[in-house]
């Protein structure tokens, strides 16, 4: 299977053919933080009133809530139920607020983080103690790191059309389970321009105390009362969350997991479960006669892989998402790459979800090219650069295979390429919402104060406000702006 830019837009621009590249189901898993009034960590128990329910769980701490949309055929319907879901949220939950951040506010000492509670059964307990090993390993503090995962899947319509054009030899989920990893390696590309354009934790506050916090500086500024707050940050960083300071395993970069195919990626995967650790078994698997690790391997389940994406199946009794691969093959892919938008109520806006829509339109568009491992250096490279350096004037970054090239110049040449697949959707499905985001985005290559990352920083100057001072008063204003959003919801 392969194709060019140029191909598939000339083959979808039929009006019969491009209503399928909107087919297919869409979901997304909103991480939050529950907080006091003062804005520290709420310690108390995940909320009784939230029940044995699938759309509002806990992650790696009782404190940590996962509010989860089940999956929809329409981007709006899944925007408006993660709505929902937050306004339920946020009105059960007392006077505690949801942290607005994808990097956490005011944090206790370690020992006082809860871990999450699942219960007393054997696979209750397994998650517990998966959750002791990562605190053990990463410590609780990196934990508490949350983000927005995007999940997706194309329609079989799709992939019929896509078959008979330019296969119709190999099997037909080797040949869905072969796009869907091209157009990962072409996410893996291209992701530094999402941690460019959404990036929003250029800034933590001093209690993130993990072991790569002194690599950060100082950032000072005063308040209206003369107090001096003292927050970490990294001078024109976009998202210490998608770098070495954030949700990273700095281990695993050593340890390569193939994106070849899917053959190989759950081999390499696998190995990794398996393969002895010795940091790790220097750890122990007990201390005080409570087991503390699952086992002593590099990985001891497959989600400790912390990959920005993930190849995805529907699981059946007693299995795991690697036997479910092996057996069926991929159905749909999560995106772990996105951090919280602070200034919007539920952590993203329908703007940026129909701006992914496209973005992955593109990807699914280039080229089909297997990353070496020259290109993997060169990839990590560029989006751990952006997410420490990407407000630098004139940063370079590597076009791997070729010269270094600036940022704002390479952007443009893909904001082509996107502003092309949405004039394609909004002309020939008669709407008018792909261009203006396209648009709207492409901005921010020529003025960095539009980024997040940089209005944040901007915002917290003008108003005095420390980190946590600022993230109280957005959680307080996004409460409002739900129950307000609610109430004209049941009016009309």
């Amino acid at each position: 299977m392969n194709w060019n830019f140029s191909e598939l837009l000339t083959l979808f621009s039929k009006n019969e053919n491009s209503g399928l590249l909107l087919s297919g189901k869409w979901g997304l898993e909103k991480e939050s933080l529950r907080i006091t009034p003062d804005g520290a960590l709420a310690l108390t128990p995940h909320p009784q009133k939230f029940g044995n329910s699938d759309l509002i769980t806990t992650d790696f701490s009782e404190s940590q809530l996962e509010l989860i949309t089940p999956p929809f055929n329409c981007i709006e319907d899944v925007f408006h139920y993660l709505q929902q879901i937050h306004f339920f949220a946020v009105n059960n939950l007392g006077d505690e607020l949801l942290w607005p951040f994808s990097m956490p506010g005011k944090l206790p000492e370690e020992d006082k983080i809860p871990i999450a509670r699942y219960g007393t059964s054997e696979e209750a307990r397994k998650k517990e103690i998966y959750r002791r090993g990562i605190a053990l390993r990463y410590g609780k503090k990196m934990q508490m790191i949350c983000g927005l995962h995007y999940n997706f899947s194309f329609s079989d319509r799709l992939f019929d059309f896509l078959y008979k054009n330019f296969d119709q030899e190999s099997k037909k989920q080797d040949f869905v389970n072969e796009i869907y990893f091209a157009l990962a390696r072409n996410f893996m590309r291209y992701r530094w321009m999402l941690v460019y354009l959404f990036g929003a934790s250029p800034v933590v506050d001093e209690s993130y105390e993990t072991d790569v916090i002194d690599g950060l500086e100082a950032f000072w500024h005063r308040c209206p009362e003369l107090r001096v707050i003292t927050e970490f940050h990294k001078e024109n960083a976009i998202s210490l969350r998608m770098s070495k300071y954030g949700y990273s395993n700095t281990r695993q970069y050593k340890f390569r997991i193939s994106y070849d195919n899917l053959e190989n990626h759950i081999s390499d995967i696998r190995r990794a479960l398996s393969l002895k650790h010795e940091p790790y078994t220097k750890l122990g698997l007990f201390r005080d006669k409570k087991q503390v690790q699952l086992n002593d391997n590099l990985l001891q389940i497959e989600n400790e892989y912390y990959s920005p994406i993930r190849f995805k199946q529907h699981l059946q009794l007693g299995e795991i998402q690697l036997d479910a691969l092996e057996k069926r093959g991929i159905n749909h892919i999560e995106i772990r790459a996105l951090d919280l938008d602070p200034f919007e109520a539920v952590g993203t806006n329908l703007a940026k979800l129909h701006f992914l829509q496209v973005f992955f339109l593109f990807c699914l568009f280039e080229e089909n090219v297997l990353l070496d491992k020259e290109e993997r250096d060169c990839v990590n490279r560029n989006q751990r650069l952006v997410a420490l350096e990407g407000r630098i004037l004139g940063l370079e970054l590597k076009k791997c295979k070729a010269e270094n090239i600036l940022l704002k110049d390479w952007g443009n040449e893909i904001f082509q390429k996107l502003r092309a697949i949405a004039e394609l959707l909004d002309q020939n499905l008669g709407t008018e919402k792909y261009v203006p985001v396209v648009d709207s985005e492409a901005e921010k290559l020529n003025n960095k104060a539009l980024l997040p990352s940089s209005r944040l920083l901007e915002e917290m100057k003008q108003q005095g406000e420390s980190f946590v001072d600022i993230g109280r008063r957005l959680a307080e204003e996004h409460r409002e702006a739900l129950n307000k959003n609610n109430e004209l919801r049941i009016m009309n």
